[in-house]
């Protein structure tokens, strides 16, 4: 790699909705090697982590170069990294990415450097994720631009809609997808940032199960279509690491609409909050997080809320349970490390999706319980490894995975 420097091989996954690559917030808030910092912060997903199967490899030092010296930072380069994962919905996946980085004039070396990410991923269950994303920052990072464009083909499974799918409601599809995301935020008092956002989606299903709900076409969205909408969004954000909190707190609220004006073929409303705690005291931590989305209007199911697989509501399948509007609350208490490079960890979650707001019954909630084993992978970004066993209601999983859930 460039200069000499060693950086962590990580790997990407597709966004819960869309389905095409995203990056983790890119807000680090310590000094330290930025340029490694920044690969991992552009290809690690907030919500959903991947698999970190090559390990550390310290790289060769450049000729004429002491080892063990730290090599100049520089302003502007290129890195390629490999892509391996595992996980229930992909199988194995292997592909590659690359980072553009680059800082703009008069900017100090620890500052964040503005990004740009193509990614290509194929999965063993013939899943094809293409994706080129960016976090550009100017005026010493008070302005942000954030943009994402990608393609992706991905075979899924679709339960139905509700809270009340049966098991072996359980339909094949393969949906394709381009999408295309763009964020400009503003930081206007302390940690807070408001922005502006479009979101642009034109999906195809190309293939359905014979004689299912959506081969009949009863559900909205099941012949594809395009969406497209603008939004407004704050965040608040005081975390003292991104990949491994241990104070602090992340909150987001955002509103979007979607509709013909905008050249949607599907009009509807969506509200998001979401709310990260983080207390800690020595090597222990309680991490809790909040997700509520509520929509209205008629967004089709690729629009749907949902949750399941390795960040949200562990122990179901990823889109178990879809609808217009979600509620989840998980707590994770972990303990890294409790020996050498190793911790331990224990979650619980409730979560349950409904049509509207006042659909929602305490005594739908479905539960979510586990625990899991950490490997302190970088003991000065607080990076992990992580392997969880997640037990749902007739549900249960098995995530090894890069970064911890929240």
């Amino acid at each position: 790699m460039a200069n000499g420097t060693a950086c962590y091989p990580v790997s990407v996954m597709p966004d819960r909705r869309t389905r095409s690559v995203q990056p983790l917030e890119a807000t680090i808030r310590r000094a330290g090697p930025v340029r490694c910092r920044a690969v991992a912060a552009r290809l690690r997903r907030s919500r959903l982590a991947p698999l970190l199967l090559l390990a550390l490899a310290p790289a060769a030092p450049l000729s004429g170069q002491e080892t063990g010296t730290v090599p100049e930072q520089k302003r502007s380069g290129i890195l390629f990294i490999p892509v391996l994962y595992y996980t229930p919905e992909t199988k194995t996946a292997f592909g590659v990415a690359a980072q553009y980085y680059y800082r703009e004039r008069g900017s100090e070396m620890s500052d964040r450097p503005s990004t740009i990410v193509p990614a290509v991923i194929y999965t063993q269950k013939n899943q094809i994720m293409a994706d080129i994303s960016g976090q550009l920052y100017w005026k010493r990072e008070t302005y942000r631009l954030d943009g994402e464009l990608g393609y992706s083909k991905y075979p899924d499974k679709f339960y139905g809609i509700g809270n009340d799918t049966p098991e072996d409601a359980e339909e094949d599809l393969t949906p394709r997808y381009i999408n295309l995301r763009v964020n400009v935020q503003r930081r206007v008092y302390s940690e807070l940032n408001l922005g502006l956002g479009y979101e642009f989606q034109h999906s195809k299903l190309l293939e359905v199960e014979e004689g299912g709900l959506l081969d009949a076409g009863s559900v909205s969205g099941s012949d594809g279509g395009t969406v497209s909408g603008a939004g407004i969004f704050a965040s608040w954000d005081t975390r003292d690491n991104i990949f491994y909190p241990s104070s602090g707190s992340y909150h987001q609220l955002s509103a979007s609409v979607f509709g013909s004006a905008l050249g949607s073929d599907f009009s509807f409303n969506r509200y998001q909050l979401e709310l990260r705690q983080y207390l800690g005291m020595l090597s222990h931590v309680l991490a809790l997080q909040g997700q509520v989305t509520i929509a209205t209007g008629t967004p089709p199911l690729q629009q749907l809320a949902l949750f399941g697989g390795g960040d949200l509501m562990r122990g179901y399948y990823e889109g178990r349970y879809r609808e217009r509007s979600m509620i989840a609350f998980q707590a994770e208490y972990r303990v890294v490390p409790i020996w050498w490079r190793l911790g331990l960890a224990a979650f619980a979650g409730l979560g349950d999706v409904a049509h509207d707001v006042g659909d929602f019954r305490l005594s739908d909630f479905n539960y979510s319980l586990g625990g899991g084993i950490r490997y302190l992978l970088s003991r000065e970004e607080g990076i992990t490894v992580r392997l969880d066993f997640g037990l749902g209601e007739g549900s249960s999983g098995v995530y090894i995975t890069l970064g911890e859930a929240f």
